[in-house]
């Protein structure tokens, strides 16, 4: 069990110090949200799962499970040391290159660039769909389905990669929509961004992933929560009801995500068809941190670095 390691105990005791210090910071806009989001990340992933699902721990050594903290540890180290370091290293040159040129674009300006992209790339998604622009936005048959940058779960050509790439670009620009939207001085220009974040958001949440959900849409709460124009209260309550309905709306994906939503859309009570037992899966990092220390213990491969990914293409 994981309390039976002493890394462990490091790992929380670290995370928790550095998330009070950034939320501290964050309070007094010392900083910027990064900094907490990662922490939260961390703490999701690598310190929640072995106490919902204690069973699946039982037969990981214990050698494992403290190297894998351990190396959480080093992480949460490495990065409260490289974070200031990359933000001077950023501020020292804001009036210099791509940085000097965008702090002299406006927020529309800005806007209306990654609209173009995000208009350019659901068009070509939307051309893969066969024109079906329902079916694009609404993908309901989920993983049993088409979707707009669906593609084999092992693709090594060419063509993989571009769609991949493409759909990394798509995620990172409706996830900037739903940041632009409170930087927008007209509400003409609000209702654009937040026309075009909204539209996105069903594709992502249909199309099982979680994770491809979570990127779209928290970059525009941590936005919400640090320049959002109601009274800190209010954005904290407003956080909190968001959280609620993640979870149960991720209990919704993980139950249908691999047979589709139809049938969940149709029924009159939703919550019959999903047991309330239901834990929420995913989240076991560490686990699978275990198990790459595992791997690459036995010998049988060693790291390459991506030194052999465009060989493999």
């Amino acid at each position: 069990m994981v309390t039976n390691e002493l890394t462990f105990y490091l790992a929380a005791a670290v995370l928790l110090i550095l998330t009070v210090e950034s939320c501290v910071k964050l309070l007094r806009r010392d900083s910027v949200g990064i900094a907490v989001a990662v922490y939260v990340t961390v703490f999701a992933w690598y310190f929640v799962d072995p106490f919902l699902n204690p069973e699946e721990y039982g037969c990981l050594p214990p050698f494992l499970l403290g190297q894998s903290y351990g190396q959480v540890l080093l992480f949460l180290v490495g990065f409260r040391v490289a974070l200031p370091a990359a933000t001077r290293w950023i501020l020292s040159r804001r009036n210099t290159g791509v940085l000097a040129a965008m702090q002299r674009l406006t927020p529309e300006q800005i806007l209306i660039a990654a609209g173009t992209i995000w208009i350019l790339l659901f068009a070509i998604g939307i051309a893969r769909m066969g024109g079906d622009v329902i079916g694009a936005v609404f993908p309901v048959d989920g993983r049993a389905g088409v979707t707009m940058w669906g593609r084999g779960a092992v693709e090594s050509s060419a063509t993989g990669f571009l769609i991949a790439s493409a759909a990394y670009v798509f995620s990172a620009v409706t996830a900037f929509l739903g940041v632009l939207v409170f930087f927008q001085r007209t509400r003409f220009w609000r209702r654009v961004a937040g026309a075009m974040f909204a539209i996105t958001l069903p594709y992502f949440f249909f199309q099982g992933a979680r994770s491809a959900f979570l990127a779209a849409i928290l970059p525009f709460i941590i936005t919400y929560l640090l320049y959002g124009r109601h009274r800190l209260v209010i954005r904290f309550v407003i956080l909190a009801v968001a959280f609620i309905c993640l979870d149960q709306g991720f209990r919704f994906v993980t139950a249908f995500r691999n047979t589709g939503f139809r049938e969940l859309l149709a029924a009159k009570n939703p919550y019959e068809l999903v047991d309330e037992s239901l834990p929420q899966v995913g989240l076991n990092m560490i686990e699978e941190l275990c198990f790459v220390n595992a791997y690459l213990d036995s010998g049988d491969t060693s790291p390459a670095y991506g030194a052999r990914y465009l060989n493999e293409l």
